[in-house]
């Protein structure tokens, strides 16, 4: 058996290992010089730990736990209070979330139409003495599921916070996320012929028999593939058009694809010569700081508090503020909201800054985005998005996932590794 799996991202590497495990002869392409896709790991030549401009945050237990942990990762959970700036202090809000929480489960009522999240928390949840737990749930929302509450499916949101909320992925990986992409290549060695810079443009198929072009010209056949892309190359929003091409074409998942929405993302992790925040008495035993007002909302502790880097955050509408911005403007954007958020002056953080990483992943055309959410009515699209068609065709990739895995690394890595079990048992 012959297979072109199309994407080397977790989902990707995943299904290309199961494949070979089972005796496939498999191919596999990826668009970037680099494997991992939405993982993202730098490892600057600054002492300290690795720099995750992707995906970071993981379960405490599962699949992609496992692999990690079998790979000799080191996994810490994180603890910590959920601080507010708040005029010339810090506000706890870390008991909020339970608040929140409840109003989503208040919101989803099931004698209604699945909603917006925002139009259901006016119906049900718009009361005065409501607004601090609204607020925070809003952002919540936009933050962590990098969700516009206008788009969002409060159906989806509330299995999701039954099933896998925000505590449930509270570890890091101290060599980052990364080490589960060098731990499922090394057992690919020798076993899958991987091309990097090598973007697939179109496939042509019928039952048990594709044809794949690439960007430089080239095409390579196949018995069958498992396609891995993020889900705006195959049906990007506006006019952009798609990275991939079907023909035939696969109208019933491009109509599963518009129930779903990509959302923006923009990260960036700053390097100091010395974790000078820890001399600010208020934010002892702090793990998250957000300062709503500015670009650059949210920031969080490292893994040790003897590691000099804060990592910052914008999802959904804040990231859409700011993606496309040049490396200055984003450095200058992000010391400007750190300071904001910690109480001092631009002037002090710059002084105390050696490096500023980040990644846009609006703006990265090989992504177009950072991970999937639900938009209104999409609670069961992953099911047609992950359906195999004709034998032939099998699709992998966060965005097929359900049970509240959509939009995580677990996700991803089960799905590949769902798709290679059907196409084996074919």
């Amino acid at each position: 058996m012959d297979v072109i799996v199309i994407g080397g991202g977790l989902a990707g590497l995943a299904a290309a290992e199961r494949l070979v495990e089972a005796g496939a002869t498999v191919t596999l392409l990826e668009a970037r010089g680099r494997l991992g896709g939405r993982v993202y790991t730098e490892h600057p030549v600054a002492p300290g730990s690795a720099l995750d401009l992707g995906a970071e945050w993981l379960r405490g237990e599962g699949e992609f736990h496992d692999l990690l942990a079998g790979a000799g990762a080191h996994l810490v959970e994180a603890e910590g209070r959920q601080l507010v700036r708040s005029g010339s202090g810090w506000r706890d809000v870390s008991e909020l979330h339970s608040k929140a929480g409840r109003l989503v489960q208040q919101a989803d009522r099931p004698d209604l139409p699945d909603r917006p999240l925002s139009a259901a928390l006016q119906d049900c949840c718009h009361t005065a003495e409501l607004e601090v737990a609204r607020e925070h749930l809003i952002r919540y929302v936009e933050g962590f599921h990098a969700a516009d509450p206008d788009l969002l499916s409060v159906r989806w949101l509330a299995e999701v916070e039954r099933t896998e909320p925000a505590e449930a992925s509270g570890v890091r990986v101290v060599e980052g996320a990364g080490l589960a992409v060098e731990a499922l290549q090394r057992s690919l060695e020798g076993r899958c012929d991987i091309r990097l810079q090598a973007a697939a443009r179109s496939i042509s198929w019928r039952p048990g028999s594709v044809e794949v072009a690439t960007a430089s010209g080239s095409s390579l056949r196949a018995s069958a593939t498992i396609v891995t892309l993020p889900l705006t190359l195959l049906d990007p929003p506006g006019d952009e058009p798609a990275a991939l091409r079907f023909s035939p074409r696969l109208d019933e998942k491009v109509g599963a694809a518009r129930l779903l929405h990509m959302g923006p993302v923009v990260k960036v992790v700053l390097v100091f010569r010395r974790p000078f925040w820890r001399d600010i008495a208020e934010l002892e035993g702090g793990q998250f700081i957000h300062s709503y007002e500015r670009m650059l909302p949210t920031w969080w502790m490292p893994h040790s508090p003897a590691v000099p880097v804060l990592t910052g955050w914008a999802g959904g509408p804040y990231a859409a503020r700011l993606t496309g911005k040049s490396r200055e403007d984003t450095k200058h954007i992000a010391v400007g909201s750190l300071a904001d958020a910690l109480g001092l002056a631009p002037s002090e953080v710059a002084s105390q800054l050696e490096a500023c990483h980040f990644h846009d992943w609006a703006a990265d055309p090989l992504s177009r985005g950072a991970y999937t959410y639900v938009g209104v009515g999409g609670s069961e699209a992953y099911r047609m998005l992950a359906a195999p068609v004709a034998g032939t065709l099998y699709f992998a990739g966060e965005a097929t996932c359900g049970d509240g895995h959509n939009a995580t690394m677990e996700g991803a890595l089960r799905s590949g590794r769902r798709a290679a079990a059907e196409l084996v048992a074919r």
